[in-house]
């Protein structure tokens, strides 16, 4: 099977257009600039898509490079371009890359099961990343938030529908698990994809000879520029369990023989998540900051040129996914996303 794949991949790199370099860059641009394009044409669960991002190109840097060890080296380079061009980015994204990068290296160390090396990457990819929120979650407010949530869905339940305040059901769990339930079928879906790359991408290859992007005159819109990343608990999931906790605070204190937890214990959490968030920013951040800086500029030198040579080719890139979005506005909404996503992937991936 290893040898039919590379075959195929071997018949698209006649002009070099796949090197471990390319993909690189296209790695760290869906990083360091593609989050943002996708907020700025308000494309939902962008989350997912860069991570499946992430998957396919380090599926495809394994399959060219002739040492999984290359994955590493591609990895670090990812985070320090990120660093470069988006440098408020918090430290847990770093650390995601980190994390996807070790995994493709463990995982391609024999590349003669590229298919299911490929599935194992997307599942456990999409995997942490839906876990890791709820981590943050549990750590910030602690294990008292998911019966909090449990308890303030069967109340709403109770009062609107006269139903779920004596259901055996566990809602915060049951959010849980939709949520990672989700972002594992994602990692399926895009693992099983990244194994099936080769071939497509010959397909495709003969799509795109025609491709000219020279005298383009169209733009993407532009993501405003807004600063230092906002604190977790001002951003939209931090508002929403603030809220819910709020309510169920107010709600416990002036019924509180309808309620299964005390609003105390609600004031903890919100104290917790509080003092966390202070600790957190006030001085485990600037220390790790601190000590980050200094691992980047120590290997800012080491990938000086390939550094030089990735960030040239970003405005490459944008003009591609400007193409894109505009080759795709004929299509209407998911089908327009599918298309947009689809045909800037192979172009960003194909074009000269």
């Amino acid at each position: 099977m290893h040898n039919k794949l590379e075959t195929v991949l071997n018949e698209t790199k006649q002009t070099q257009i796949l090197s471990v370099l390319r993909l690189t860059a296209l790695w760290a641009f869906s990083e360091s600039a593609f989050g943002g394009i996708l907020h700025a044409l308000t494309i939902p669960l962008r989350g997912i898509f860069i991570n499946a991002a992430a998957v396919l190109f380090i599926s495809l840097i394994a399959l060219c490079s002739k040492n999984s060890k290359e994955i590493i080296k591609s990895t670090l380079i990812v985070i320090l371009i990120k660093a470069l061009v988006s440098p408020h980015s918090p430290l847990t994204a770093y650390f995601a890359v980190g994390v996807q990068g070790v995994v493709g290296y463990l995982l391609f160390i024999n590349k003669n099961f590229f298919r299911t090396s490929a599935l194992l990457l997307g599942i456990i990819t999409l995997f942490f990343s839906g876990v890791q929120k709820i981590i943050v979650l549990t750590v910030l407010f602690g294990n008292n938030l998911w019966k909090s949530i449990n308890i303030f869905i069967k109340q709403i339940a109770n009062e609107f529908f006269s139903l779920g305040l004596h259901s055996d059901i566990h809602y915060g769990f049951l959010l849980v698990g939709i949520y990672v339930f989700i972002h594992i079928i994602a990692g399926m879906l895009v693992g099983f994809y990244a194994g099936t790359l080769p071939k497509k991408i010959f397909e495709f290859s003969e799509q795109i000879k025609s491709l000219n992007l020279d005298n383009s005159d169209f733009e993407i819109p532009k993501k405003q520029n807004k600063g230092k990343k906002k604190s977790w608990l001002l951003r939209p999931t931090g508002a929403i369990i603030i809220i819910i906790l709020s309510a169920l605070l107010i709600y416990s204190y002036f019924n509180p023989y309808k309620s299964e937890i005390e609003s105390i214990d609600i004031l903890i959490m919100l104290l917790r998540s509080i003092v966390l968030t202070f600790l957190w920013y006030a001085l485990l951040v600037p220390f790790l900051k601190k000590t980050f800086e200094k691992f980047i500029s120590g290997k800012k030198v080491l990938y000086s040129e390939e550094i030089y040579v990735i960030l040239n080719l970003f405005p490459h890139f944008k003009k591609i996914v400007g193409y894109c979005w505009k080759e795709s506005a004929n299509k209407n909404g998911f089908y327009r996303i599918q298309y947009f996503l689809s045909n800037s992937f192979y172009y960003l991936l194909l074009s000269k």
